[in-house]
């Protein structure tokens, strides 16, 4: 035996049996020269399964060299090499790219393809790796490949997803950070000075506190810190709760939001910059967009007063996520469907009103089922108004569609991550609907249940308001509403269309191509004008669009 040179030329020789399969890994010094002893790196041998030997000869063969590929990767992999094997067909079959394999051998080919090698014949009395495959080891040929993913598959389930903490925990890791034991020394004793000046203490860390002294307080059992209604997080655990508040994938200010309602610790701000700016999954997963002025809706003023339905895919597993937003709380419903089949939407939305109770509108595109009988009467039976936004025109649904950006996102990172894209879906929701939104300045289940629920971040036993700041979410909403209008109509140049019914107008034409026009060649005539929203017809056809689709015919 000797060791592996990367620099010598590698020999893969194998062979098959009825019984079994062997290879050797010989290397030369330099060019092939068969007056020169070949040196043995590895040995390597295993018994056919029952499948296995029912093989015909030429696919045993085959299989030798698969395998022995595989089995030898650590030292094939990046380099060229040679195989050989007595069997001849297997020379074309491998080495011309037009040969025709049976699919067995053809599969194998794909598997083989990342090793760069050529095949050549030996007479079977000159190779070796004969005795090796009618003597094989009487091991399971996949055993330790099994044992391997098992352990892979524990490893992950232990150490992938961060675990809940428990104020227990924080009480024993307070005790045990001498900062914050001197912190709240101070507290008791009002002598700052004293405390910046004990052994083993940051005193940079004491002087965050000291600013911040008149916020902070401690329980009766002197075990936890807290600023405000928030529990100080110890240095050992600051890495930790940041990972929890980052399942999810939220972004930098969300996850702020969510850290900053339950805990705090100095330089907290800055941990949870460095940890999304250095987490592979949110780099890879983020992106770096004739228009009438914007027509603002009515801001809903209760919650589940009007929600806006939509669908998420579909996934490669086939399946869909029916998508529920109540516009006023932002509170965000989903479900995981097989079908956009009416027999399957309408009982979930179903099951959806009698949880939380049935909305005065509900508003989503023209798609199926939405467009159906069925959903019609469905309306009709809850009493519920159904509102259709304009064709091609997804803006008008926009809480809907600006939600499908995250959820898409969030199946992203699942799948780089290689977690399950349903278990990660439930984690984002979690920790969505218990983050302040960006508009409303409040939690979307605090606006719709009137509490702050609970996620695996640790908070202070704290009593909720008897009145939520319902006004000051809606006043925020307003004045978002109303800046976004004045931001758009500015950035867009946006003017009043001087559409009238009876207009003569072109079609902007759907379809792409290099020969396409703009606009298709016949003319229509507007039977029907509400706000943006156009009808008009030819005698072919009657379509209803944007305005922003028409042009006015001279």
């Amino acid at each position: 035996m000797a060791y592996y040179n990367p620099s010598h030329k590698i020999e893969v020789l194998v062979d098959a049996s009825p019984v079994g399969l062997g290879a050797i890994l010989v290397q030369y010094p330099t060019t092939r020269d068969y007056s020169a002893s070949p040196r043995i790196v590895s040995y390597a041998s295993r018994v056919l399964t029952p499948v296995e030997t029912r093989y015909s000869q030429i696919e045993r063969e085959a299989l030798a060299i698969v395998w022995s590929c595989h089995k030898f990767h650590l030292y094939l992999y990046g380099t060229q090499f040679s195989v050989i094997t007595d069997h001849k067909p297997l020379e074309r079959l491998f080495n011309d790219p037009q040969s025709k394999p049976p699919a067995r051998i053809d599969r194998w080919l794909l598997k083989v393809q990342p090793y760069r090698f050529n095949v050549q014949y030996q007479p079977g009395s000159d190779n070796p790796a004969d005795f090796m495959s009618r003597h094989p080891l009487p091991s399971s040929p996949t055993s330790h490949e099994e044992r391997c993913a098992e352990e892979y598959v524990n490893f992950v389930s232990m150490h992938a997803v961060p675990k809940a903490l428990t104020l227990e925990e924080i009480k024993e890791a307070t005790k045990a950070d001498t900062t914050l034991q001197a912190v709240i020394q101070a507290i008791q004793t009002k002598q700052w000075h004293n405390a910046k000046l004990q052994p083993l203490v940051d005193r940079k860390s004491v002087e965050c506190f000291f600013h911040i002294q008149n916020e902070l307080s401690v329980n009766s059992d002197q075990s936890l810190l807290l600023r405000g209604t928030r529990i100080v997080i110890p240095s050992k655990l600051q890495i930790h709760v940041i990972d929890l508040a980052h399942e999810g994938h939220q972004g930098i200010s969300r996850k702020k939001k969510l850290l900053c309602e339950k805990v705090w610790f100095p330089t907290i701000d800055k941990q949870v910059e460095e940890k999304v700016s250095c987490c592979l999954a949110c780099q890879v997963t983020t992106n770096t967009s004739n228009i009438e002025p914007l027509r603002m809706p009515e801001a809903s003023k209760n919650p589940w007063e009007s929600v806006s339905i939509d669908f998420c895919g579909p996934f490669p597993s086939g399946e869909y996520l029916l998508v529920l937003i109540d516009d006023y709380s932002r509170y965000p419903e989903v479900d995981i469907i097989r079908t956009v089949a009416h027999t399957t939407v309408i009982p979930c939305l179903d099951k959806i009103f009698a949880t939380h109770e049935i909305p005065r509108t509900v508003k989503s595109d023209n798609g199926a089922p939405f467009n159906s009988t069925e959903f019609k009467q469905f309306a009709n039976y809850l009493g519920f108004q159904h509102q259709r936004i304009t064709p091609y025109w997804p803006q008008a649904n926009g809480e809907a569609e600006r939600f499908m950006r995250t959820l898409k996102k969030t199946a992203r990172t699942a799948k780089v991550e290689g977690r399950s894209w349903k278990q990660n879906l439930f984690t984002f929701l979690r920790n969505y609907r218990a983050t302040p939104h960006s508009v409303t300045h409040q939690a979307p289940a605090t606006l719709l249940f009137n509490r702050a629920i609970n996620v695996k971040l640790p908070q202070s036993q704290t009593v909720a308001p008897a009145d939520p700041n319902h006004q000051q979410a809606l006043d925020a909403s307003c004045k978002s509403r109303q800046k976004n209008k004045v931001h758009f109509d500015k950035r867009n140049k946006a003017k009043s269309s001087e559409f009238k019914v009876g207009d003569a107008v072109l079609l902007r034409n759907s379809k792409k191509g290099k020969l396409q026009t703009p606009y298709e060649h016949q003319k229509y005539q507007i039977v029907k004008k509400k706000g943006s929203m156009i009808t008009a017809s030819n005698d072919n056809r009657q379509v209803t669009q944007n305005s922003s689709h028409f042009k006015k015919f001279k």
